[in-house]
């Protein structure tokens, strides 16, 4: 265990310590980030700003550790600028104690997702069939007969009618059958 966990561990019992100190972490890696994923990308102030439509001077500020008046609605700008998606949770202290421990410029860089290795290595023998028929059709899901339903073991085309079973289960639904995972759900299970 680090000195710096040990004084953490310590300091946090106290609530308003912890609770501060971890808003305080939020900020100033919320700024670090965006600026460690503008420079991980070669561009300029401006050119991030161009690309998440806002000025210079606004990237500026908010690349500051001090800056605290973070929106989802920004944030969720900025991630589409840099081609990423934006997560917001609820964590633990334990949780947030290790960021605060690994907290680094290498833990801060993402690929965009064009350079997502997930992404990148597709084959079509990795991509399921329905959803190969997906890629192949878009336009199948414009008439709204038919819908993809995503589970995390498996992805499979259903009716809209029955589409509703993915978060109200009816006795009728007959159950899910078991398959091998497929080489991009062992990828995201090993990244995982």
């Amino acid at each position: 265990m680090s000195d710096l966990t040990k004084l953490l561990k310590q300091a946090f019992k106290n609530k308003d310590y912890r609770h501060g100190y971890a808003d305080e972490f939020l900020n100033s890696s919320i700024a670090t980030q965006i600026k460690v994923l503008r420079e991980q990308r070669g561009w300029s102030q401006k050119e991030l700003a161009k690309l998440a439509q806002m000025k210079q001077p606004r990237i500026s500020v908010m690349e500051n550790v001090n800056y605290s008046s973070w929106s989802i609605k920004i944030l969720r700008e900025l991630a589409e600028a840099f081609d990423l998606t934006l997560c917001v949770s609820f964590e633990t202290f334990g949780k947030r104690l290790a960021d605060i421990v690994r907290f680094n410029r290498e833990n801060l860089e993402r690929f965009s997702f064009e350079n997502d290795p997930v992404f990148a290595q597709i084959e079509k023998k990795d991509v399921p069939t329905p959803a190969m028929t997906l890629f192949q059709a878009p336009k199948n899901l414009s008439d709204k007969k038919t819908v993809l339903r995503l589970m995390p073991s498996q992805m499979e085309y259903c009716s809209a009618a029955t589409a509703q079973s993915v978060t109200r289960p009816q006795a009728e639904d007959t159950p899910l059958r078991k398959r091998e995972p497929s080489g991009i759900e062992k990828e995201l299970a090993r990244v995982a």
